[in-house]
């Protein structure tokens, strides 16, 4: 996008911005009705200005990331959702100086952050249906700014008076169970659509008047986000009629469960949290800089994460664990194999990780299979489920399907990978941290990792260290560590960080988002670990190649349409149709 094109609207009312809030008087209106109009808040050039670079963007003059423009021929588009992520004009007007007093003032003198934006060229059929912002985004308020002069006559905006005093319809009204639905802003639509009747019949009885805004271009309708309203179709359901929506949190609300939903202040600094920053670490953390290949995945505007599986019965993990894996991103089974089943594993991978040093090294070689390895320090065998039949047994067995059952809340999942690690004695040697998506980058975002030891992992010999809670602000930028030879969270505090050791046959489990890493080894003795990982059926890993451009990493070509390859021999199915499935055979692979 050229600079005269960004500078059009946004800054013309930069230059001329009054920052004035509510008087009273709206302040009294809006804590009654739930709504309020104030009048002539952008100029008819600010307005033209957005309408014009809109227009440019549908006709394709003006290039969006992730914006396709209608074919030649083809119906005028509707309307454009979350804009402003990508469209710096959408951004600026959404954080306009002018909205930033009066939003402040609705939200009780919090600061705002805006989270959600939506362009309307013309009104649409689906938003007539009465509903609730503040159902999908709780604790949210809304502001609808009219580009053109609304009326009944060419569509505008219903609202009923008073009702975000009444009863509301939350969030997790929506979900039968705690954590049912494959996305955590899911809801049942059934249950949704009977508890919207029932609640806006209420109203109605009760006396809440139904009002439709007729305003003059350049308003802006501030409106609570409990507050029942629904789009207005005019006479002429061709004409258009611009609108630009957006939506707003307060800084402080710590209940926004979302994640990897971008929350951004009037100051234009972003985060993707919760909210609930607990200490100065976890503060700076929620604003580190993302993984750039979430520009490029279909999960860039606002995807959440996968709950565990608590609409069943869990299977393998008590509640307790479940709650760590929603809350803290990792939790820790003990004991799960007994000391004869882990050692005879552990003496089948010795063998391989054997080979897997003695094959390079007589080839003349440094050991390659990860860019962490060395020979004298750490060792890494990949695929031992593809050499042993035993490997191949033990990561299918009966206890990782439960797992995958309780944990990743889909009913087919694949062996995404597994490599063992053993890491020898040498005190200056760490895994950084990082986030196993920042070496493989693949879509579900949310894959499972299973971290078993082999041997007591302690931490004087490099158990596993996890940063609680910040799973959830999704992929982060990583940047590759010379010291270490491994990809490291670029920025990353670690003060937060829980040492968690791990007894021989336990298994630490966490999500592919988790930050972790592993100490240096400072015993005589060789810690040993086997590390199983899991996806969801159909997942992609097309999406970011970390050796592209010189190492910087980019995003991979290839066809988005045809579907992604899967090598069942390799990366075989352990649950179909949400029940195990019997071990496959090394033979017959």
């Amino acid at each position: 996008m050229s600079d005269s094109e960004h500078s059009q609207p946004g800054d013309i009312g930069r230059r001329a911005a009054e920052v004035v809030g509510l008087t009273a008087e709206q302040r009294q209106k809006y804590a009654r009705d739930g709504w309020v109009v104030v009048p002539s808040h952008f100029t008819a050039d600010e307005c033209d200005g957005l309408i014009r670079h809109m227009d440019g963007v549908h006709a394709g003059r003006i290039t969006v990331e992730g914006f396709v423009p209608p074919a030649e021929g083809a119906d005028h588009l509707i309307d454009a959702d979350q804009c402003h992520i990508h469209d710096p004009v959408c951004r600026d007007f959404m954080l306009h100086p002018k909205l930033r007093a009066p939003l402040k003032d609705a939200l009780g003198g919090d600061e705002p952050e805006g989270i959600k934006s939506h362009y309307w060229w013309k009104g649409s059929q689906w938003s007539q249906s009465w509903h609730c912002d503040g159902t999908a985004l709780p604790g949210c308020i809304g502001v609808w700014m009219p580009l053109v002069d609304v009326d009944e006559g060419i569509g505008t905006l219903a609202l009923q008076t008073g009702g975000h005093l009444c009863r509301k319809l939350h969030h997790d009204d929506l979900r039968s169970g705690k954590w049912a639905g494959h996305r955590t802003h899911s809801g049942d639509p059934e249950l949704g659509a009977g508890l919207k009747k029932e609640i806006f019949k209420e109203n109605e009885a009760a006396g809440l008047e139904e009002v439709h805004i007729v305003a003059r271009r350049g308003a802006a309708v501030i409106f609570d986000g409990y507050l029942w309203h629904r789009g207005l179709m005019g006479r002429d359901p061709t004409a258009f009629r611009q609108v630009y929506a957006c939506h707003y949190i307060s800084r402080s609300f710590k209940e926004w469960p979302h994640v990897l939903w971008e929350r951004i202040d009037f100051d234009g600094t972003k985060r993707w949290s919760s909210g609930d920053e607990q200490t100065p670490t976890a503060h700076h953390n929620a604003r580190l800089p993302r993984h750039p290949a979430m520009e490029f995945s279909s999960s860039r505007k606002h995807p959440s994460l996968l709950p565990t599986r608590k609409d069943a019965p869990l299977q393998v993990l008590s509640e307790d664990q479940a709650d760590d894996l929603d809350l803290q991103g990792f939790t820790v089974i003990e004991d799960a194999f007994s000391a004869v089943e882990i050692g005879q594993l552990r003496d089948a991978i010795d063998l391989l990780e054997h080979e897997s040093v003695l094959r390079p090294t007589a080839q003349g070689l440094e050991q390659t299979s990860s860019p962490i390895a060395s020979a004298d320090q750490i060792t890494v065998a990949r695929g031992p489920a593809q050499q042993s039949a035993l490997a191949r047994s033990f990561c299918a067995s009966p206890f990782f399907q439960k797992v995958c059952h309780d944990v990743l809340n889909c009913d087919d999942v694949r062996l995404y990978h597994d490599q063992a690690v053993y890491k020898r004695p040498c005190p200056g040697r760490i895994t950084p941290y990082h986030q196993d998506i920042g070496y493989t980058f693949i879509e579900p975002l949310q894959y499972l990792t299973c971290w078993v030891a082999l041997n007591d992992a302690t931490e004087e010999n490099g158990c596993p260290w996890f940063v609680p809670r910040l799973f959830r602000r999704g992929p982060l930028l990583h940047e590759f560590d010379e010291s270490s030879g491994g990809w490291t969270i670029s920025g990353l505090r670690s003060d937060d960080a829980v040492c968690v050791p791990v007894r021989a046959g336990s298994v630490a489990i966490f999500w592919s988002l988790t930050p972790h890493m592993t100490g240096a080894n400072l015993t005589d003795s060789v810690r040993k670990a086997y590390i199983c990982q899991y996806a969801p059926d159909g997942y992609d890993d097309r999406i970011w190649d970390n050796d592209a451009n010189g190492g910087h990493g980019g995003p991979m070509r290839v066809d988005s349409v045809e579907k992604p390859a899967v090598n069942d021999a390799s990366n075989f199915l352990v649950l179909k149709g949400a029940k195990g499935v019997p071990r496959p055979s090394l033979a017959t692979s």
